[in-house]
């Protein structure tokens, strides 16, 4: 990669790893939160806002890496340099996983929370968390519920582990993790340590919250709060959307279960199980691509899990989606209108 120059404004530091010699460290911050912000002038000052709300008191670093917005990005996020944050204008596009891995290079904090520009923390977040971690020392990190949101802000559902079976305390979550994504990026809070494990991110990775947090959950246990701690806004940009679009969901996925299933050093626990976790990722990106009417990949995804366990046809409820592809998408839809109006009948009747 071409050499990036980095502008400072508000709290510098020396762009160096942070095991190296610092004079400030005996005094330094608790805590690290790590902002990634690229052409988020709409919502980076809420997120930016929820984070000076937060509660505690606790020594803070806050570090906002802006990678190379073309909006007024820079303009609004200048202006938090005088609340002390430091602010980091990257001068050409790198993309999300090397943005990230440029903040860790700066990270001073004993924990280290990483928060997208659009999504925000309640004030609750760090005191929570941080008594999670405390009372749970061999914990590589603490994650909770999040509060969904529209593009306006306007909150609707919560989501959480307890959604997917995880109760709340300390374990080994690395095989249920594996199986389902279940922990949101914005209720993190993770000790250093671990979260160096993860990086640098591969490049490209840019969709990179599961390959960070299952590298963490390889090697220790990980605490499960029943706590709403942040919100996590779902809009036609972020990558919760766009990921499906352009296919790199499903690329990095894959790219996560190779290297997680088949070249762990705990991949002989997880062997009875990687043909039926591998179906179950592939029927979840060609439900994805159903919902998206990209038929193509959405059959090319149904035949992959099938493939890989037959069961899965009932268990990842794809099969009328699959038929539905084979007979035709038109005719799919006619059944499925006349099938909704069948059923309102009968409730009007």
């Amino acid at each position: 990669m071409s050499a990036i120059v980095i502008c400072y404004f508000g709290r510098q530091s020396a762009l160096q790893p942070s095991n190296s010699p610092d004079p400030r460290s005996m005094n330094g911050p608790l805590i690290s939160i790590i902002v990634n912000v690229y052409n988020g002038d709409r919502y980076v000052g809420d997120c930016l806002d929820a984070i000076r709300r937060l509660q505690g008191g606790f020594p803070l670093q806050v570090i906002v890496i802006d990678d190379a917005s073309s909006d007024r990005t820079a303009k609004i996020i200048r202006r938090y340099g005088d609340a002390g944050f430091e602010i980091i204008h990257l001068a050409e596009n790198v993309g999300a996983a090397a943005a990230i891995n440029h903040a860790f290079m700066l990270v001073r904090g004993e924990f280290v929370a990483r928060i997208d520009y659009d999504d925000r923390y309640h004030p609750n977040f760090l005191v929570d968390s941080v008594d999670a971690l405390q009372r749970h020392p061999d914990a590589a990190f603490v994650c909770a519920a999040v509060r969904m949101m529209d593009s306006e802000g306007v909150p609707n559902v919560t989501t959480g582990p307890a959604d997917y079976g995880e109760e709340p305390g300390c374990r080994d979550r690395f095989a249920s993790m594996l199986e389902r994504h279940f922990v949101a990026a914005p209720t993190i809070l993770g000790r250093t340590s671990h979260w160096r494990r993860a990086i640098p991110i591969p490049t490209g990775m840019n969709f990179c919250d599961w390959y960070m947090n299952l590298t963490m959950a390889e090697t220790a246990p990980v605490v499960v709060i029943d706590k709403i701690i942040a919100d996590y806004r779902v809009h036609p940009l972020n990558m919760h959307a766009t990921k499906v679009i352009d296919g790199m969901g499903e690329r990095v996925t894959l790219q996560v279960l190779d290297r997680f299933l088949y070249n762990s050093p705990r991949r002989a626990e997880l062997a009875p199980r990687a043909s039926a976790i591998m179906a179950l990722h592939h029927a979840d990106w060609g439900n994805k691509y159903f919902g998206a009417r990209m038929d193509a990949d959405a059959s090319r995804c149904y035949r992959a899990a099938l493939r890989f366990d037959p069961a899965q046809c009932w268990k990842g409820r794809f099969i009328h989606r699959y038929i539905g592809l084979l007979v035709g998408r038109t005719i799919y839809d006619r059944v499925k209108h006349l099938a909704h109006l069948l059923v309102a009948s009968r409730l009007w009747a």
